[in-house]
């Protein structure tokens, strides 16, 4: 899903020059909600454009954190119940074990075993999730590069007379 410019701009804002890290290119900063691996891409867009999920609302931070040894991220939390609307739709083309969904933006590959100077900063930020991107990811020489293939405006939730959610 892409990000708002307000936390792209917060984001843009940490020290992203310490030696040792591999540095993603802000332009290809994105939350993945699905991975995709060695599947047929057309059928993929084809469930894609015929999904109906709705909307929900992110939150990053609180800090800069790993996942796993050698990744730093941004959590981001409050996407649950999108992401298994997801996959309930995309389940036959994920050839991929489904995971526990660990919603993140990643900032860097750490490239051999070193105190990040990162981790553990303060990071805050909210918005409404209102699209979701169909992202190919290409490997290139200079790592991969993201080209949308796909774009899906999401539902608002209905509400009852009882004021709920459904």
């Amino acid at each position: 899903m892409p990000l708002p410019e307000v936390v792209r701009g917060s984001l843009l804002d940490l020290d992203r020059t310490q030696q040792g890290i591999s540095w993603s290119n802000p332009e290809q900063w994105h939350i993945t909600i699905q991975f995709f691996e060695d599947v047929d891409i057309e059928k993929v867009k084809s469930l894609f454009s015929g999904m109906s999920a709705h909307k929900a609302f992110a939150v990053i931070g609180p800090e800069v954190a790993r996942l796993g040894k050698e990744v730093l991220v941004v959590p981001v939390d409050g996407l649950s119940d999108l992401v298994e609307e997801v996959r309930a739709t995309m389940s036959t083309e994920s050839l991929v074990e489904a995971l526990p969904y660990v919603g993140h933006i990643t900032l860097g590959r750490i490239k051999k075993p070193l105190d990040a100077e990162l981790e553990g900063r303060s990071v805050e930020g909210s918005f409404q999730v209102n699209r979701l991107l169909l992202v190919e990811s290409q490997p290139t020489p200079s790592g991969h590069t993201h080209c949308v293939i796909g774009s899906q405006s999401l539902r608002q939730w209905r509400r009852f007379a009882q004021g709920g959610n459904f």
